[in-house]
């Protein structure tokens, strides 16, 4: 026996190359080097599924998005009723085989089952008719006298009658999927016998403010700090949109302590959304705590104001997570170009804006191959609606003022006074 043998060796495996996980191609950019507006719109758009729908009480689902077609489960009125005050008859009673009156009916005062054949049930407007009953004979149609009614006109079938079903049919569409269930139609499925809808739920926004020198409003401020008013604004625009909105103040740019608040809300989340101070460092302490979570698009849009967007999908459920810039209005405009579309993509609904039409009181100008969108505040005079640019200094006091966008698309650079523009109606659902 050799003392030395040559060892068996193991067979070769092909190791499995795991890639990274990332996030799809992103749209090509422009000869500028820019993402258009709607290419971004649409990429985020495919990175978010609408949230699984389930059953709902009426008054929880309102304002939601109904994802099943609705019939109605009974009729309306569901018996057939009097019109008038009269008699519930049967009209083939009233004739005889020859086409004239009968001369009298019996007057009953109830039924047990169904109208007895040649009698005549007293009823007043809104009285349910007997089985066998398809008339109403109105009271100046008839003498009555010891239990005998002497007729003077007869009826013929269905002649002063609310027939059942003739309000609503059992089984008409009330609603179809992707129609909201406005307090209207609330009204619309109560009224038809219906206590629940299948909808989409509310999304779950929780609104994230970051910064060192943001603070609290009605804190006394230190030099260098401000008040923390974009948080609180868009927490606002997103519960306008529909949403369930939570807001975190971490107030500080370490990112392990921003890294911690994220990872904990993520859990009652369906969007997060940042708003941080107007400093560099505090955008770039938020986007380094993304990359470090999750999967980040980063991109310069072809938009004024807010041409820095950066996107991800964070978290092992893939929360996505929207960055807004720190300037209130670049916040404000990107919240209802990319948020907004984001939270109507999770309720199920149309994910575009309120567009209109306006004529510019004053000269509007932009840059030609920009989106740019200006504050503008619109009045109507009859039925032409004019729109002005609001300038003021003041970002938040330009915001309070505004009521629209206008939209100036990538190849208009000018609009003159009694021009056309188009423009986003801000306020209204």
């Amino acid at each position: 026996m050799a003392w030395f043998a040559r060892s068996k060796q193991e067979p070769v495996v092909d190791e499995e190359v795991v890639e990274e996980p990332r996030l799809p191609e992103p749209p090509a950019l422009n000869e500028a080097g820019l993402r258009s507006v709607a290419d971004h719109t649409a990429y985020l758009l495919s990175l978010v599924d609408p949230l699984r729908p389930f059953g709902m009480t009426l008054l929880e689902g309102w304002n939601q998005v109904v994802c099943e077609d609705i019939d109605s489960m009974i009729s309306v009125p569901a018996f057939s009723t009097a019109k008038v005050d009269g008699y519930a008859v049967r009209s083939s009673d009233l004739t005889e085989d020859d086409g004239r009156l009968v001369e009298t009916l019996d007057v009953v005062d109830a039924v047990d089952d169904r109208l007895p054949i040649g009698a005549a049930l007293p009823v007043q407007p809104g009285d349910v008719l007997p089985a066998g009953a398809n008339a109403v004979l109105p009271g100046t149609f008839a003498t009555v006298e010891e239990g005998r009614a002497t007729l003077i006109e007869k009826v013929e079938a269905g002649e002063y009658v609310r027939a059942a079903g003739e309000h609503l049919a059992l089984g008409t569409r009330l609603l179809s999927q992707g129609d909201i269930l406005t307090e209207r139609a609330i009204g619309l499925l109560a009224g038809a016998g219906i206590d629940k809808a299948m909808v989409r739920p509310r999304p779950r926004v929780v609104v994230i403010s970051s910064g060192d020198n943001l603070v609290e409003p009605g804190v006394e401020l230190a030099p260098g700090e401000s008040a923390d008013a974009n948080s609180y604004m868009i927490a606002a625009a997103a519960r306008a949109v529909g949403a369930t909105v939570f807001r975190v103040a971490v107030h500080t740019n370490d990112r392990e302590t921003i890294k911690q608040v994220i990872t904990d809300q993520l859990i009652r989340a369906d969007l997060v959304i940042s708003a941080t101070g107007g400093s560099r460092e505090d955008y770039e302490a938020m986007v380094a705590v993304m990359k470090e979570i999750g999967l980040v698009d980063e991109a310069n849009v072809a938009m004024s104001p807010g041409s820095t967007q950066t996107f991800g999908l964070v978290g092992d459920e893939q929360v996505p997570m929207l960055m807004l810039p720190g300037n209130p209005v670049s916040a404000y405009v990107t919240f209802h170009v990319f948020a907004k579309p984001l939270l109507r993509q999770l309720m199920g609904a149309d994910t575009g804006p309120r567009p209109g039409r306006a004529i510019a009181t004053g000269t509007l100008r932009s840059n030609e191959g920009q989106l740019h969108l200006l504050r503008g505040q619109t009045v109507s005079d009859q039925k032409v609606t004019h729109v002005t640019q609001v300038t003021s200094p003041y970002a938040l006091g330009q915001l309070a003022e505004s009521n629209v966008l206008i939209v100036m698309d990538e190849h208009v650079e000018l609009v003159r006074p009694g021009e056309a523009v188009k423009v986003w109606f801000l306020d209204g659902e």
